[in-house]
């Protein structure tokens, strides 16, 4: 039953709509972590035999361009089900392959439960209205920053065929896709800070705001 067939009576008892995704596809076919890829990959006993550690700041493939991936379908599924599995374990919303210390464009944007897999992504535009947030990342483990970033970008990016498809995204959503594609240029959220001051320790009852 469609929204607009539903009777009158059921929209009238409170009812609320669930929130928009704040990464939605906008062009094209991403390749997407499916539910029982998501499910796989999550376990328990996968993520305790695929996954990586997550490279720290300082690390040097942290704070170097990556290049573009040139591999066959089977290695790049592998890889990702590695990312992911890395993703899992450190709690994360989001990964680039850089911090399991692969130099590869590639990453996961999974903010809202996207599954996104971006392959060689560009930003292509972001809005002029920024707001001052909160970012963390697994690669800065134990602080988190404040830095203005826009509210709203669009990233375009290859599917593993090759076929570019493009994602929009809004607040943490633009915040997330920001962040990942930052990572593949060698940037991370603390080459933005305006000062070492914006910088602070996360407290023991606290958790990093953007964990990607």
């Amino acid at each position: 039953m469609s929204e607009e067939e539903r009777p009158s009576s059921a929209r009238e008892v409170g009812e609320e709509r669930p929130a928009p995704p704040r990464i939605r596809v906008v062009k094209g076919r991403p390749w997407r972590i499916v539910p029982a890829r998501r499910e796989r990959w999550s376990s328990e006993e996968f993520v305790r035999e695929h996954a990586a550690e997550i490279r720290q700041v300082g690390d040097p493939v942290l704070h170097r361009p990556a290049s573009r991936p040139k591999m066959a379908k089977a290695e790049l599924e592998a890889l990702v089900a590695r990312m992911f599995a890395s993703m899992v374990a450190a709690h994360g919303i989001g990964l680039a392959a850089p911090q399991i210390g692969v130099a590869l464009r590639i990453a996961i944007m999974d903010v809202d439960g996207a599954g996104i897999v971006a392959i060689d992504p560009t930003v292509e535009e972001v809005s002029e209205e920024v707001e001052e947030t909160s970012e963390g990342c697994l690669s800065v483990r134990g602080f988190y920053g404040m830095l203005e970033r826009p509210l709203r970008a669009r990233v375009s990016a290859l599917d593993f065929s090759g076929k570019r498809f493009a994602i929009e995204g809004d607040e943490l959503g633009a915040q997330c896709m920001l962040h990942e594609t930052d990572h593949l240029g060698g940037t991370l959220y603390i080459d933005r800070l305006r000062s070492r001051e914006d910088l602070h320790p996360v407290e023991p009852d606290e958790t990093e705001e953007v964990g990607a």
